[in-house]
């Protein structure tokens, strides 16, 4: 009896659609891989419901004649390539044959082409990988593929789809990325009948960035050009001060296409190390040049990776590319080398002994002179061993601790799993928590290790405070009894006089409105202002705000849009995370008075002693455990 079996053609389209098609974003990729090959300089995507009731892809390149119309349903169809040996020197955006037909296993397709030099269209409609109808009909110059109803025919893979508004974003999110390889194109996007984005088409890929993701980027962009090996890498790479919490801003393009790679991004974070802070990612916008026949654009049924035949060699082609575009922006004079923070109360301490460098520029934290706060020394060069050792005798640190470590990384601002601490409600413990405070308010504020560490000394104590922890714990219970406090609810949320405006990418835009009632719950009241910006009305109460309601939106807006699930703990990890998007974070500079009143605000707390993520918020050495690591005792 035979065991095998030689599947009908339904379900072979099925599984074929299964491994090409994921879900709505793939579909769109297909198709304006499709529309680029065609020559056309107008792309137009439209979607509705997140692209699961229709998705419609136009453009106005070459057409297809009524055979040709016909043939592209077909397995393995494809204007591509005509012999295996093809393969291997592809220049268009790649094989698959099987795009049209795995769309149409799972949908309803129509597709409307026409020639320039003919005078009728040709009409072609498929459901459930069936052909319905081959029609003549009236159309314009160029191909329009209509997609319906999605995965209507697979529940299986209909049910692994995320909600509308993530699938929606998923494709938009494409829609950019294949917008800025794609300068010579005008790309318009239109969700649920609003346009949200359309670039100029002026082959500037610098001038499409600005027209997705808003000056703020654009401005902040150096050009890269570089060739090694036959490996050309050109583009553009972001000034260190531009960073983001993910690397979703990282795009790299291999041959024009948009992929994920690996090495490419190894490369950039290494060009980029000691420039910017540990768990924060530079942008970048680079396209990779390879020959062909040495890169593997078929590995993937989705083509979202290749492989390239000497890692190596493009490795090193992408470092320093992105290294010199750096090394642009410096003076040729000036070796920056590790950087050195140390933050002085100028109103408190004498500093007329204290010989400070003269050379290089100040950081845009640092205040004018007639401000006082902490002196930021971000940009200058490296002082002498001796002047730093004589800084820090005038400001009593204590002997034997060097305040630059070359060797030392930034810290990292990454939270644990929210768990809330159990605290002792004793008289006992009120008395040491009050008293603990108490040592801080009154003991000498020495400075601040990495803009993120507050030195105080008391007697033979040292005291080393997390500024993000501390005022984390204080929001999150000021947070946590306004919400509590039904007849407060009101004061949960601080309405600001003059709105934020925030400009966001067309991806980030439609989540950030599809979630209006998510911001709402966290105390943001955000309204659409048009042109991809929105105006921030409301934020969490936080009292001497010092986080720019912008940089709180954002953080926030990356969190939502991990679209994770969470716990039991939910409503507790709500307030939790107001607060640590609303709290200072490291390498945020306070003045005393900020320190003073910060610490103030921790006498009334329930528990000083942790963040709402367990973590401690400050830390006590005394001179005998000091002498111990220094084996000065045993």
């Amino acid at each position: 009896m035979s065991r095998i079996e030689v599947l009908d053609k339904k379900t072979a389209n099925a599984i074929k659609a299964g491994e090409v098609i994921e879900r709505p974003v793939s579909v769109v990729k297909e198709l304006f891989d499709n529309a680029v090959d065609s020559g056309a300089d107008r792309i137009t995507v439209e979607f509705q419901n997140g692209g699961i009731s229709l998705i419609r892809v136009s453009d106005n390149g070459i057409g297809m004649d009524r055979e040709d119309a016909e043939k592209a349903f077909l397995i393995h169809a494809t204007s591509k390539i005509r012999t295996i040996d093809d393969l291997s020197s592809l220049s268009s955006m790649g094989f698959r044959g099987e795009a049209l037909p795995s769309i149409a296993a799972c949908s309803v397709v129509e597709l409307v082409t026409k020639q320039a030099d003919s005078s009728i269209g040709t009409k072609i409609t498929y459901d459930d990988g069936e052909l319905k109808g081959v029609e003549e009909c009236s159309a314009d110059n160029g191909t329009v593929v209509t997609v319906k109803d999605l995965f209507y025919n697979t529940p299986a893979r209909y049910k692994f789809l995320k909600k509308d508004s993530t699938e929606g974003m998923y494709i938009c999110t494409l829609v950019e990325k294949l917008a800025v390889v794609n300068p010579q194109i005008t790309v318009k996007l239109i969700k649920d009948g609003t346009m949200i984005l359309s670039t100029p088409g002026n082959g500037s890929m610098l001038d499409t960035i600005y027209c997705i993701y808003g000056k703020q980027i654009a401005n902040q962009l150096v050009p890269v050009e570089y060739t090694y090996e036959n490996i050309r890498v050109s583009g553009f790479t972001a000034k260190p001060d531009l960073t983001r919490s993910n690397r979703s801003l990282q795009l790299f393009y291999v041959n024009e296409r948009t992929v994920k790679c690996l090495t490419a991004q190894a490369a950039v974070e290494e060009a980029y190390r000691n420039s910017v802070m540990k768990g924060k990612f530079p942008v970048c916008f680079l396209n990779i040049y390879v020959e062909p026949s040495n890169v593997d654009c078929n590995i993937h049924p989705q083509k979202i990776e290749v492989k390239i035949s000497n890692d190596s060699s493009l490795f090193r082609a992408v470092y320093h590319g992105v290294k010199n575009a750096l090394e642009s922006l410096r003076p040729k004079q000036e070796e920056i080398k590790d950087e050195i923070f140390e933050y002085v109360d100028e109103k408190k301490y004498d500093l007329s002994d204290v010989k400070l460098p003269e050379e290089g520029t100040y950081d845009r934290h640092t205040p004018a002179p007639d401000q006082g706060g902490f002196r930021d020394l971000e940009k200058v060069s490296k002082p002498s061993q001796v002047e730093i050792r004589a800084a820090n005798n005038i400001l009593n640190i204590l002997s034997g601790i060097d305040s630059v470590s070359d060797d030392k990384e930034e810290p990292v601002e990454k939270e644990p799993e929210f768990i809330e601490p159990v605290v002792s409600t004793s008289d006992d413990f009120e008395k040491k928590r009050n008293s603990d405070i108490e040592i801080l308010l009154n003991s000498k504020i020495v400075g601040a290790l990495f803009a993120t560490f507050i030195v105080f000394q008391s007697n033979d104590c040292v005291y080393l405070m997390d500024q993000h922890a501390a005022h984390e714990r204080v929001l999150y219970e000021e947070f946590l009894a306004k919400a509590l406090d039904k007849e407060s609810e009101k004061d949960y949320v601080e309405t600001l006089l003059v709105p934020d405006i925030v400009s966001l990418s067309s991806a980030d835009y439609v989540f950030a409105l599809d979630h209006k009632n998510e911001f709402k719950k966290y105390g943001f009241d955000i309204e659409a202002m048009g042109d991809r910006e929105i105006a921030i009305r409301t934020i969490p109460s936080v009292k001497n705000m010092v986080v720019k309601p912008s940089s709180m939106f954002n953080d926030l807006l990356d969190d939502l849009k991990k679209d994770l699930p969470v716990g039991d703990n939910a409503w507790y990890l709500k307030i939790a995370t107001a607060a640590c998007k609303a709290a200072i974070k490291g390498r945020d500079i306070i003045s005393a008075d900020e320190i003073k009143s910060l610490l103030e605000s921790m006498l009334t707390l329930d528990d000083p002693y942790h963040c709402p993520h367990g973590r401690p918020t400050f830390i006590k050495l005394t001179e005998t455990d000091i002498d111990k690591m220094f084996k000065r005792i045993v």
